[in-house]
């Protein structure tokens, strides 16, 4: 019985660092995707139009 407990100990234990980790990198991940796409906004709002005249696209209305 105390073997039983001890191992259901260990297996929530090991569960629970397995979930940290996995919620770490998601959170590495989606930072990482946001400076992505901070920098593809600004490179769109620097991108001259065809014309000449102005910007292409206003992206942050």
């Amino acid at each position: 019985m105390e073997s039983e407990i001890a191992a259901l100990s260990m297996g929530m234990a090991m569960s629970n660092l397995q979930t940290g980790i996995s919620i770490g990198m998601m959170k590495k991940t989606m930072e990482s995707t946001e400076q992505s796409m901070e920098l593809i906004t600004d490179m769109m709002d620097n991108m001259p139009s065809p014309d000449g005249k102005g910007n292409l696209l206003n992206v942050r209305v």
